[in-house]
């Protein structure tokens, strides 16, 4: 039985060719008219892939194309060859390669256009000069005592790259996407220890992690102890975010490391989730960062909310844990917060991100 294949969108029109036919290859694909098939679309470099066969086997190749080539979400380097089901992206441009039947007398096997994953990153260049050239800068946000007096700051990371959004959320979403999340963490947090020094900051500093780190945590406490000895006179607080705190033995390990190296330890956004309750009295934090989503609304004295956070706050600081109250936003959660009894305070009512100033 002959077989043919060919590349098949489900998009009707456009600039995403309809039907591409594999029976001449190799093949190119890109955005120059010199490629076998044209596709017009500024995400495609102009030669950007070639489709070869090689012991009845499609091999997808990238021509060293400047958004890259992926099977099944991970970027290829190089060549790879392509198993039924797989998932294509040419850019941002996604096919499926699939074997259907026409008729009784042939099979085709097509790549048919998907809906596009949500976050799938297309500046992947632009990403890859983010990490090698280090463009990105730090912020840092007040968190304040009960009398408005200040305590410290938290650090935050900002993108600097002309062509990317400085927003960390964006960041990461095309780090994820490339498996590069941590890398991105690192980044940002040895570019704010180091603008923070500079700056001649003495307050307590608090620092976030990707839920990711947690999971190596002999990796995590060669990163932190190299940037303690870079960094001695820093005050810090590694932020645990609470979706990480999952394994207690592992949170031990991180708690026990820490304290050699003389970080202390916060339970980030507590009550985001599962408040685990366990690992708050065999591992326990330095401070619990209580949630936006407990905090916002509290002001009102009569609300389940306030119970609530009123509660958690005196468990918690029975256990001797001291409390921060994050989001706060307005002057009525602000007074209930503090009413409560609540340690240290975070939000814009106190005072918005700003970058870290050097004199």
């Amino acid at each position: 039985m002959d077989k043919t294949y060919f590349l098949e969108s489900c998009i009707a029109g456009g600039e995403i060719p309809q039907r591409i036919l594999l029976d001449k290859l190799p093949l190119t694909i890109g955005r120059s008219n010199d490629c076998s098939v044209v596709i017009n679309s500024s995400a495609l470099s102009r030669t950007h892939a070639s489709i070869e066969c090689k012991h009845d086997n499609f091999i997808l190749k990238d021509l060293d194309s400047t958004n890259g080539c992926f099977v099944n979400y991970q970027r290829i380097s190089g060549n790879a060859e392509l198993q039924l089901g797989d998932i294509v992206h040419f850019s941002n441009i996604e096919y499926c390669l699939k074997v259907h039947e026409d008729n009784a007398d042939n099979d085709h096997t097509r790549l048919v256009m998907q809906t596009l994953p949500k976050y799938f990153a297309t500046k992947n260049k632009e990403f890859a000069e983010l990490l090698e050239q280090q463009l990105v800068t730090s912020f840092q946000q007040i968190i304040t005592l009960h009398n408005g007096d200040l305590f410290g700051y938290e650090l935050l990371g900002r993108g600097n790259h002309p062509a990317l959004s400085e927003s960390p959320h964006e960041l990461f979403k095309i780090a994820e996407s490339l498996n590069k999340q941590i890398e991105l963490s690192v980044l940002f947090r040895r570019r704010a220890f180091a603008q923070a020094e500079l700056a001649g900051i003495n307050k307590p500093l608090f620092f976030n992690s990707h839920p990711d780190e947690c999971r190596n945590p002999d990796k995590l406490l060669l990163e932190l102890s190299d940037l303690r000895k870079l960094h001695p006179k820093l005050h810090l607080f590694f932020e645990v975010h609470e979706a990480a705190v999952t394994d207690l033995g592992i949170m031990l390990e991180i708690r026990n490391g820490l304290n050699a190296l003389n970080i202390s330890l916060a339970y980030d956004d507590f009550g985001s989730g599962q408040a685990r309750l366990r690992e708050l009295a065999e591992a326990p934090p330095d401070i619990i960062k209580f949630d936006i989503s407990l905090v916002r609304g509290v002001g009102d004295r009569d609300s389940p909310r306030y119970r609530l956070l009123s509660s958690l706050n005196k468990l918690v600081q029975e256990m001797g844990i001291e409390t921060l109250a994050e989001g706060v936003e307005t002057e009525h959660d602000a007074i209930a917060c503090k009413d409560i009894g609540v340690n240290y305070f975070q939000g814009y009512f106190y005072g918005r991100p700003s970058p870290i100033i050097i004199e």
